[in-house]
């Protein structure tokens, strides 16, 4: 990939992962299998982030939001503030993409309102 272009990290229910990691399933004969997570391509896409609670993780404190498909995806501290003036009752609709800070990856409005 070149420099800049990145996959970002997902569970296996579909939601953003803060961090990259996998998770553990029952796997054959019963026994604890590690799976994901699924890298998925860096493209922007468009729709509504509802706030639903703030996180802290390894090394950063963030913002939980859900899509319009219910979906989680994680906002960094520093990326919503860009957000606030946005936000009505919550929500911000809008064009955004991922990014990465360090080993993290979060989500960024590039464009609110469409």
């Amino acid at each position: 990939m070149p420099k800049g272009q990145y996959q970002i990290p997902f569970d296996k229910d579909g939601n953003q992962q803060h961090y990259a990691e996998g998770s553990w399933i029952t796997g054959e004969n019963g026994r604890p299998q590690r799976v994901g997570p699924e890298w998925r391509d860096n493209a922007p896409f468009v729709t509504t982030l509802t706030y639903v609670g703030y996180s802290r993780g390894r090394s950063a404190a963030y913002f939980d939001f859900k899509d319009h498909n219910g979906k989680l995806v994680v906002v960094f501290l520093k990326d919503f503030e860009d957000m606030i003036p946005h936000l009505v009752k919550g929500s911000v609709s809008g064009s955004f993409k991922f990014i990465k800070r360090g080993m993290n990856y979060g989500c960024q409005l590039i464009e609110a309102g469409l």
